[in-house]
């Protein structure tokens, strides 16, 4: 059989500009000084296509810069000064788009039409980087997917223009959520950890924040993380895991341990069967996704996928050292910089809790002191990009055989709260905390 031949080539198209628009911003800068300050965060100069509407539009910029005025005698003596009147196309060009605008207050929407004549010839961009890409037949296909969604999330990115919000707009927000408070004022005012000696710094975890959970290994951090998440999905809200240490049938004997009386060994090795338990699960709104050695763009694409269809509100990393980021030529400190500043911008993105958890460098020991926020592996970008860092470490203090292990835990970062110590007891043959603090949801011992 013959192989078949696809034609790939496109017919011949003109590229997304719109040169009317492009002179109906500039004319507008230059009869009116304060039309600047409308488009100044939405354009830049690579928006405008045509190369003398970029030199004039450069050179407006400038001058805002210095805080000079915009007319055009100061835009021509810009030129001049840059030695590119003439291929800006002279004094006439520039009275030509001041006479061809009578007024400035249509500069917002011409503006927006730049804009996204833009944001498409950078989609265009995108497309023939990853065409060329699969012309070149990479042997690491998840590698040039990643790059693929990257070049696209990017553009996604990028083309979010954050809008100003006046203040009165945020002050109301914030009077119905205290008026909400008053209300319940037995209720955290987020999503609720399930161990008061957490909620009693955090008032619970806040959509947007990036969450960090750090020990040295065999603490219990993913012990920790795991029961918070089967309290959060307990309560109605929809969890997501993404679990690059285990696979997902170790994570549901965990969850059965969580819910029942028998210990994490026997419901392992299958020489008891807690059914009340794996009834309780059903129906929990827990999603797993166990794929090992996970690209931080992979996770991206996949958690956005999951809040479209899912509505998560929490997402669980475990744990951020294992995350790779599909660059080679990056450094240690420099790729969990940018997953760091990946997750954080997930979650404000998807208005999601993300709940990443991280070891400790040995310089924090096993002397049983509490670990310093300098002690998180692998660089301060995780101190730095997080709002909030619990440390867990155990004393040397011997346990007695079948008593619960006291683990002490430190909220050693809190953006928005206040910071401090807290203990949990650990039951090991469970994998299971439990919270030593009063109903009263007093301040931990």
């Amino acid at each position: 059989m013959r192989p078949v031949t696809v034609e790939t080539r496109a017919p011949d198209r003109q590229v997304p500009f719109d040169e009317g628009a492009e002179q109906q911003v500039l004319g507008s800068l230059l009869i009116d000084r304060d039309a600047i300050f409308k488009v100044a965060d939405l354009l830049r100069v690579d928006d405008f296509y045509i190369a003398r509407h970029q030199r004039i539009y450069d050179a407006a910029q400038a001058l805002l810069e210095r805080r000079e005025r915009i007319d055009p005698l100061t835009i021509q003596m810009e030129l001049a000064r840059r030695e590119e009147l003439d291929r800006a196309g002279g004094q006439a060009y520039l009275r030509a788009l001041a006479e061809g605008v009578p007024t400035a207050a249509e500069i917002d929407r011409y503006g927006r039409i730049v804009r996204d004549r833009a944001i498409l010839r950078r989609l265009l961009g995108a497309a023939t980087s990853i065409a060329a890409d699969a012309y070149d037949e990479p042997t690491d296909i998840a590698l040039a997917l990643d790059r693929a969604e990257q070049r696209l999330f990017a553009l996604r990115d990028e083309s979010a223009n954050a809008q100003l919000r006046h203040i009165t707009a945020s002050l109301q927000s914030n009077y119905e959520h205290l008026t909400d408070r008053m209300e319940r004022p037995f209720e955290v005012s987020g999503i609720p950890s399930g161990f008061r000696e957490i909620d009693y710094y955090t008032e619970g975890f806040t959509v947007g924040d990036l969450i960090v959970l750090a020990a040295r290994p065999s603490v219990g951090k993913t012990s920790l993380a795991l029961g918070i998440s089967f309290n959060v999905a307990r309560r109605g809200h929809p969890v997501l895991l993404f679990t690059l240490e285990m696979d997902a049938k170790q994570i549901v004997s965990r969850y059965l341990a969580l819910h029942s009386r028998m210990d994490l060994l026997a419901l392992r090795t299958g020489n008891i069967i807690d059914t009340d338990a794996a009834a309780a699960l059903h129906g929990l709104p827990v999603f797993i996704d166990d794929t090992p050695g996970i690209s931080i763009m992979e996770l991206r694409t996949k958690a956005r996928r999951a809040s479209t269809h899912e509505k998560i509100e929490v997402i669980i990393v475990d744990y951020i050292q294992l995350i790779r980021t599909g660059e080679d030529d990056e450094n240690r400190v420099q790729e969990i910089a940018t997953i760091t500043r990946n997750l954080k911008s997930l979650a404000r993105e998807l208005g999601v809790v993300v709940i990443g958890l991280s070891q400790l460098s040995r310089a924090a020991g096993d002397s049983g002191g509490e670990p310093k926020l300098s002690t998180l592996r692998e660089g301060g970008s995780l101190e730095q990009d997080a709002d909030i860092v619990i440390m867990l470490w155990r004393d040397r203090e011997e346990t007695p055989a079948g008593a619960p292990r006291l683990i002490n835990g430190a909220v050693a970062k809190n953006r928005n709260g206040p910071t401090g110590g807290f203990q949990l007891l650990f039951e090991s043959e469970q994998a299971k905390f439990f919270s030593k603090a009063s109903e009263e949801g007093g301040p931990p011992a």
